[in-house]
């Protein structure tokens, strides 16, 4: 009963009531101006109780509705509070590989810089210059290969091109059937490599 068109229903048939008791009234059988009064102080008293009940279940409805949004709000904070804390473990993971990456290279380019030296000092001075040969140069190869492996635009090709064409990630991750996370994190991933060839 919280239609409009019930309140609507509830002033007709009290007009109906009232257009029935005044014909009486005139016609000598009806009841006295008190009794009159009465029955409209009780028809007016059973409409306020029934606007009273009606009131009660809204405000319990609309308490109900408040206490299962804040349920669902707090369920939701916490689930963005824990992949806020996972995806910072992933920053610190992926920061550690990528220094641990470089310092990998970084001791790859040493070690293929000064072949000769760290031959000569295991062997001292008992070895004669005529007795040294030069190592052959390391394959460049590999390394190129290593690197070509390694570089992000290379082997996300598509997805640098439709993201440089200004596709949004959710229409690369339909196009090409990867998660958006994935995507972010491909995107991200280049960012820091080209930072670090840089």
């Amino acid at each position: 009963m919280d239609q409009p068109w019930v309140y609507i229903v509830l002033v007709g048939l009290l007009i109906v009531v009232y257009a029935k008791i005044i014909p009486r009234k005139s016609e000598g059988t009806a009841k006295s101006d008190g009794a009159i009064v009465k029955e409209m102080e009780q028809a007016m008293d059973h409409l306020a109780m029934e606007l009273e009940e009606q009131n009660k279940a809204l405000i319990e409805m609309f308490s109900g509705t408040k206490q299962t949004y804040e349920e669902q709000a707090a369920k939701l904070t916490l689930r963005v509070e824990t992949l806020e804390k996972q995806c910072q473990e992933l920053r610190h993971e992926l920061n550690r590989l990528t220094f641990s990456e470089e310092q990998r290279r970084l001791s790859l380019q040493a070690e293929a810089s000064k072949p000769g030296e760290s031959l000569g000092a295991s062997a001292g001075a008992a070895v004669s210059p005529a007795a040294y040969t030069e190592p052959a140069a390391p394959d460049p190869q590999p390394e190129a290969a290593n690197k070509a492996a390694m570089n992000m635009k290379v082997r996300y090709g598509e997805l640098f091109e439709l993201y440089e064409s200004g596709k949004s990630t959710d229409y690369i991750a339909k196009k090409l059937g990867m998660n958006k996370g994935e995507i972010s994190l491909i995107l991200q991933l280049a960012k820091q490599e080209e930072r670090s060839n840089a």
